[in-house]
């Protein structure tokens, strides 16, 4: 008599932790999206605010150049000898200015400094520069939305990745005639500014940076009133300069 062999049918484990995760994501995707993306920027704001000296406003630069420690306080003795004044503990005084950069290039301009004269590119530099930039990038998206700067220096590059327009203040709404400097609808270039043709320390910044005013936001240094408008002082400061 021949012996039928028993099949054994596929055996399912159900990790009840798995099953409840899986559950919980389903129902509360988006709340946990956007609670961590606010976490994520509270993280950036306390780590800017406690490894940074204080000052009253602080500027942001992202852009296709590395600043050595010596030119980024040249160029922030140009931006504080133009700043414009404001009350502090009870006497008029000069607005003290902060600078934060981040170095962002695109392919194109990193691959040069990673190729000898006869073609051949350090693709291991290479490849660790890009990644860098990319970080700082990234970095530099995520501080923008802290609304802790009061004027955004950027390439375009930056300007065209991050979607600046997007949360810029438009040029009509700051000034009744566009200056001659504007670019586009957001943005002035800083080489066709009279600060940029005035002070030879600023120059180490490429003339094609671009200069732009952010919106206020609900959160941050830009939400106070009164502190946006030093923000828009700054700003002012910066595009309408004169020489003397």
């Amino acid at each position: 008599m021949k012996q039928e062999k028993n099949t054994a049918g596929e055996i399912v484990v159900k990790n009840r932790f798995l099953t409840w995760l899986d559950n919980f994501w389903y129902h509360y995707k988006w709340p946990v999206i956007v609670i961590g993306f606010f976490v994520f920027v509270g993280i950036v704001c306390f780590a800017q605010c406690s490894t940074k000296e204080t000052g009253d406003v602080t500027l942001a630069y992202a852009g296709n150049y590395t600043l050595s420690g010596e030119e980024r306080e040249r160029v922030i003795d140009v931006f504080n000898a133009v700043a414009p004044e404001k009350e502090k503990d009870g006497r008029t005084a000069q607005m003290e200015v902060l600078l934060t950069d981040y170095s962002v290039y695109t392919e194109d301009e990193l691959r040069p400094q990673y190729t000898d004269a006869q073609g051949n590119v350090d693709l291991y530099a290479f490849n660790n520069a890009k990644q860098v930039s990319n970080d700082n990038l990234t970095t530099f998206g995520t501080y923008v939305m802290t609304g802790e700067a009061a004027v955004w220096l950027v390439s375009e590059y930056v300007y065209e990745q991050r979607n600046l327009a997007a949360v810029a203040v438009p040029l009509s709404e700051l000034f009744e005639t566009l200056p001659e400097s504007a670019c586009n609808d957001y943005a002035i270039r800083l080489g066709d500014t009279a600060l940029y043709k005035y002070y030879d320390a600023l120059k180490v910044l490429p003339a094609d940076t671009l200069i732009v005013m952010p919106h206020s936001y609900v959160w941050g240094a830009s939400s106070d009133a009164e502190k946006y408008e030093e923000f828009k002082a700054m700003y002012y400061a910066i595009v309408n300069f004169q020489a003397p």
